[in-house]
């Protein structure tokens, strides 16, 4: 009970954990790329240019990630009529790891579902592209997905888009303070309160420093120091023998360069062969760097691989095959 109750904590935080903001960009291609490999898992094609060139005239990024979201592709692409009573409910919990870059809550779901089945799956793009948290998290600009790009359209500015890029959660910080307010979480209370270390209601000091250590005491500390083969029995809420998609607590686009056999599960044998992929395999984003997010194993052999304790591993700082399999 206890595991599965963390577990579901920490789905609402997995998209931004170590992912620090980073300057906002100019290049509307990047950001049109990042939606691309995000919102239609596949890269840009010559039709993407229509996009660039709506950014490069003014149409906001929420603007774009709301159109390709209710675009025939989409709508086609990541909705199965075979699945019968359940269609619906897959394509919406798509449309949240798409638009919000997380798993949807169990509320939020059975919400989203209701207006899907009542007036179909553009409203519940529409509801969730103009919700409080979306802009929030993102405003107008920011890029879902992309790790924290925001782009440089009206009424953003390089100097307001630039977070410490040593903090954890840097992304979450919208009021550039150093820490986290619970208004500013995207996560559930549940996994506010896991990183809260000393409970006083804000994430701040060595809660939010990259390599920092939890306390022995604390939940994050169970997860830290889990070995490769715990981790995966972590994973697998439902004792299935896999991590099927909705347990996954890391980015999908990792989640995908595990699962081999395309059959949306992790062995427990993908998982183990992950140790042995190359560095562009496990930096999923393509930004050139694997934050925790990104990464499938424990936190503890997270930070033993990040040497200078900056929240993400280069690539000289990466030793494939590295990754503890048992102990710490």
């Amino acid at each position: 009970m206890f595991r599965g109750l963390l577990f579901v904590g920490l789905l609402g935080l997995a998209p931004s954990l170590a992912m620090a903001q980073q300057p906002c960009t100019t290049d509307a291609r990047r950001v049109v790329d990042e939606l691309y490999r995000h919102m239609l898992e596949r890269s840009a094609d010559a039709g993407a240019q229509g996009w660039v060139d709506r950014l490069n005239s003014g149409t906001t990024v929420r603007e774009i990630v709301r159109q390709i979201a209710q675009s025939p592709e989409h709508m086609q692409r990541f909705f199965n009529s075979s699945e019968g009573a359940t269609a619906n409910e897959n394509a919406v919990g798509t449309l949240y790891r798409h638009i919000l870059s997380r798993q949807p809550d169990a509320g939020g779901l059975r919400q989203m579902t209701d207006l899907a089945n009542r007036q179909g799956r553009a409203a519940v793009v529409d509801a969730i592209v103009n919700s409080p948290e979306y802009t929030r998290t993102f405003g107008d600009w920011g890029v879902p997905g992309s790790g924290g790009v925001t782009f440089c359209g009206s009424g953003t500015s390089t100097a307001s888009s630039v977070s410490n890029p040593e903090m954890r959660f840097a992304d979450l910080d919208r009021n550039h303070n150093g820490q986290i307010e619970r208004s500013e979480w995207r996560g559930s209370t549940r996994a506010f309160a896991i990183h809260d270390w000393n409970g006083d209601g804000v994430l701040s000091g060595d809660e939010v420093r990259a390599g920092a250590v939890p306390p022995p005491d604390s939940l994050e500390a169970e997860d830290y120091n889990m070995s490769a083969s715990d981790r995966f029995a972590y994973l697998d809420v439902n004792n299935n023998g896999y991590i099927d998609r909705n347990e996954w607590d890391g980015s999908l686009d990792t989640f995908y360069n595990l699962d081999r056999d395309n059959d949306n599960r992790i062995s427990r044998a993908e998982l183990n062969n992950g140790r042995r992929a190359s560095f562009a395999a496990l930096d999923a984003n393509g930004d050139g760097r694997i934050s925790l997010s990104e990464w499938a194993w424990s936190h503890r052999s997270f930070d033993d691989m990040d040497t200078n304790k900056d929240g993400v591993i280069t690539r000289d700082e990466f030793r494939s095959g590295a990754v503890p399999t048992s102990g710490r």
